[in-house]
């Protein structure tokens, strides 16, 4: 692992601690308002705006970490016979291909991000403007189209000058 590669992966391993810790959040108010609602005949307002926003950004802010540490189902039975070059050389392929699959859909969703905000849309309960449930997405997704590129360097250069391409 590169030393850009081990310092990327520090920040995506906060950014990813910080969702999680979101989503266990949102977790312990869904569980509060199961309590109060079974024993106090209570339920807590906005559980579902808030659980929603809670698993939005846990996903979005895990999916760059993901990607970096190629942690998406692979097939690979058929790659691993390829020589080491070659190999490179086709996970660079793929991590552009992602990289530019990744561009395509954080430019629409950014553009029903901006839809939304013009409307003025807001949630359920609560009413939280949905801006704020598109900027994990979004800056989830920018992580994650960098994680890619790197990889992309990372196999890029191993073909080029024959390093074999590691996981």
């Amino acid at each position: 692992m590169s030393a850009v590669e081990h310092t990327a992966g520090r920040w995506l391993d906060r950014l990813a601690y910080a969702g999680v810790l979101m989503l266990m959040s949102a977790m312990l108010l869904v569980i509060a308002d199961i309590v109060a609602r079974k024993w106090l005949d209570y339920s807590i307002k906005g559980t579902l705006d808030v659980q929603q926003l809670a698993q939005v950004a846990c996903v979005f802010l895990v999916l760059p970490l993901a990607f970096l540490h190629e942690a998406n189902i692979t097939v690979d039975f058929i790659t691993d016979r390829l020589p080491p070059r070659t190999l490179a050389g086709l996970r660079c392929a793929v991590q552009l291909l992602c990289a530019l699959l990744l561009a395509a859909i954080t430019w629409y969703s950014a553009d029903q991000a901006l839809v939304q905000v013009r409307n003025g849309d807001k949630s359920q309960t609560l009413g939280i403007t949905l801006a704020l449930y598109w900027v994990p997405m979004l800056i989830g997704m920018l992580l994650t189209i960098a994680a890619t590129l790197l990889l992309a360097l990372k196999y890029w250069l191993a073909a080029a000058y024959g390093d074999a391409a590691r996981r």
